[in-house]
């Protein structure tokens, strides 16, 4: 049992960081701020979320499924799962080992960064 909530708790800080980053960039595109002023730094950063490309060929004819109601409670649902994240990230430096915990996150950042530098492409 000890080894299973010390594979969670090192699991959660390999995947902290781009849980964070997730949840960050869900909140900008609940309001849309990847299309201000035309294309910006959060509109390339949105294309990892979104998973299609950056314009529609015909804005007039988007449709949405949400509504103020719905972004305000992903807003919510995205601030308490940062929250929660901080405070496992918290409790694996009081429970676990620290320099584990800190390593576990520094390969949690770095190695999705290295696998954009290596793998990424333009289209």
């Amino acid at each position: 049992m000890n080894f299973l909530r010390r594979f969670h708790l090192y699991l959660g800080c390999f995947f902290a960081p781009m849980l964070v980053f997730f949840c960050v960039s869900g909140i900008w595109q609940v309001y849309g701020l990847q299309w201000v002023k035309g294309p910006n730094i959060l509109t390339y950063l949105s294309t990892n979320h979104m998973g299609h490309n950056l314009f529609f060929k015909d804005p007039a004819k988007a449709y949405t499924f949400t509504s103020p109601y719905l972004e305000f409670f992903v807003v919510l649902m995205a601030g308490s799962l940062i929250l929660s994240i901080i405070l496992g990230v918290i409790m694996a430096f009081k429970f676990g080992r620290g320099t584990l915990a800190l390593a576990s996150i520094a390969a949690g950042t770095f190695l999705p960064l290295i696998l954009i530098i290596v793998f990424a492409h333009k289209l």
